[in-house]
């Protein structure tokens, strides 16, 4: 295989990586693959095939740490299908609004890793947008008003519902538990500031209960996802 090679997308945020075989990471490239995913956020590797075990073991090496040890419930995830045809699957059909996973809990995702098992023509790609370039390319007016407040993370959907229509996926095990975050929190190992509210999950600021709050919600989430900070990912096997 070729040496390992990092791309910039043609987007905001986000990098290819070529010439790395996830079944054999040496140290070196270890290194490179976490810096690499600490400066782009977002990491595509086309054509690879990986079982769940390579898969899980990739992501706890970006992480830096062994996430079996300290999530209990990371055996189940072989079965987390985003399918209409998989049983169980968690999301059937539909869409999804703008989210990160595990918001709302006090062990939040500390990364996410998506692979293609088959994907049949026609498949609805899946937007990102940037929570870090979000917050950098803010405007003065809304940072000043958003950069020392405090949000309520609520698992399921809580916001855009008026909006949505029968299309929308809601997940039928919510139970609704949420928890209070900031609404800039800072990158875990770089620092970096991170517009920290989603469409799907962030309900309201705490410092500014009712129409106020909303409206500063509305510009915040307006702005994150603008075309300008997103990037559309068109899946294939």
């Amino acid at each position: 295989m070729s040496p390992m090679r990092v791309r910039p997308l043609d987007a905001p945020f986000g990098a290819e990586v070529f010439g790395v075989d996830p079944d054999a990471i040496d140290d070196d490239t270890s290194c490179a693959l976490q810096a690499a995913f600490d400066e782009y956020g977002l990491l595509v590797l086309r054509d690879v095939e990986v079982s769940y075990t390579t898969q899980q073991l990739f992501v706890e090496m970006l992480v830096g740490e062994d996430l079996s040890s300290s999530s209990p419930d990371l055996e189940l995830l072989p079965s987390a299908y985003v399918s209409n045809r998989e049983e169980g699957a968690i999301s059937a059909s539909g869409l999804i609004l703008f989210h990160t996973d595990g918001m709302w809990s006090t062990d939040p995702f500390k990364l996410v890793s998506l692979y293609a098992v088959q994907v049949d023509e026609g498949a609805a790609p899946t937007r990102f947008a940037g929570m870090a370039t979000g917050w950098e390319t803010l405007p003065d007016e809304l940072r000043a008003r958003a950069e020392h407040l405090h949000v309520v993370q609520c698992q399921g959907t809580s916001r855009g519902m008026q909006a949505a229509d029968e299309k929308l996926t809601i997940d039928p095990k919510a139970s609704g538990v949420s928890r209070v975050t900031p609404l800039v929190l800072p990158h875990p190992r770089t620092g970096r500031p991170v517009l920290y509210v989603s469409e799907q999950q962030t309900r309201e600021v705490v410092e500014l209960p009712g129409p106020e709050g909303l409206e500063l919600l509305d510009a915040l989430l307006s702005h994150l996802y603008e075309p300008r900070n997103m990037f559309v990912h068109e899946w294939r096997d």
